[in-house]
């Protein structure tokens, strides 16, 4: 059996980087199916939201979940909770069930971020775009990129959501 030795600078950065990768990445319930988080989370945007103040477990779970979250605002309809908080990588949403159940996570991203498939989906249909604004969203077990780009001699806008595996799910235009 061979020990390696590991110096406590070393353990120190692994801490450091698995707290960075549960940070971005928390757990997705899978209490609810994908679809039903679909519902979910409509029928909180249909609604008027109010600013909430969440029970303490949930306060905990967000905590938890985003350890280095400032700036929290919280809303809600009463089921659903939307929690909007910068981290140092940028503006995000989290939204939670009254159980404090993560139902999905949207976090502003860099181009640099995208993974390849996805990035080269967006380039090859709009190669005359330039990219401006890059969410990643992760809702049940799906992950997907909403990417707004824009035309770089006009003003038009292409916002394209694209999966994880390059597919373009949807787009729309704003002239």
């Amino acid at each position: 059996m061979r020990l390696i030795r590991v110096s406590a600078a070393a353990a120190g950065l692994f801490f450091l980087v698995q707290t960075a990768f549960a940070q971005a990445n928390p757990a997705i319930s899978n209490e609810y199916s994908n679809e039903e988080i679909v519902r979910m989370i409509k029928k909180y945007k249909s609604v008027h939201s109010r600013d909430a103040v969440p029970s303490a477990t949930l306060h905990q779970k967000f905590q938890a979940d985003f350890p280095k979250a400032r700036d929290v605002e919280w809303e809600s309809n009463g089921e659903v909770y939307e929690v909007e908080f910068e981290l140092k990588s940028g503006d995000c949403k989290a939204y939670y069930d009254a159980k404090g159940n993560l139902l999905m996570h949207v976090q502003e991203i860099y181009r640099s971020e995208l993974p390849a498939v996805v990035k080269n989906a967006a380039e090859n249909k709009y190669p005359k775009y330039k990219f401006e604004d890059i969410e990643k969203i992760r809702r049940g077990s799906e992950v997907f990129y909403k990417i707004e780009m824009e035309r770089k001699s006009s003003d038009m806008e292409v916002k394209l959501l694209i999966g994880d595996d390059g597919a373009i799910l949807k787009e729309s235009f704003d002239y």
